[in-house]
């Protein structure tokens, strides 16, 4: 995940963005749950009252989701945060260059 010569904060913050959008899904997932069946998520899907069809449906949907949704987040911030930094040494350099050229 973590690629040769990049920077604590581009890791953090990629992380951070990964974590916010697991939390994200989850909410989404359960409502949606709540929707189409019209009953509340399984708390624990190894209950033996949960039908076993149901606890596996939940698993696959739920693991299909936040793992879609995680690693779509990390792409994203990591194509953000490269253009974002040539635009700040970008602005850095304007500044100074015409500065010294003057």
């Amino acid at each position: 995940m973590a690629e040769k010569g990049e920077s604590r904060s581009n890791r953090v913050l990629k992380e951070a963005t990964g974590l916010i959008a697991v939390l994200a899904v989850q909410k989404l997932v359960r409502v949606g749950w709540r929707r189409a069946t019209g009953n509340e998520p399984p708390a624990a899907p190894d209950d033996k009252q949960i039908p076993l069809v149901q606890a596996v449906a939940w698993t696959l949907l739920l693991g299909a989701a936040i793992t879609t949704a995680r690693m779509i987040a990390i792409r994203y911030a990591a194509f953000l945060l490269p253009r974002r930094q040539r635009e700040a040494a970008e602005q850095a350099e304007s500044p100074g260059t015409s500065a010294t050229s003057a």
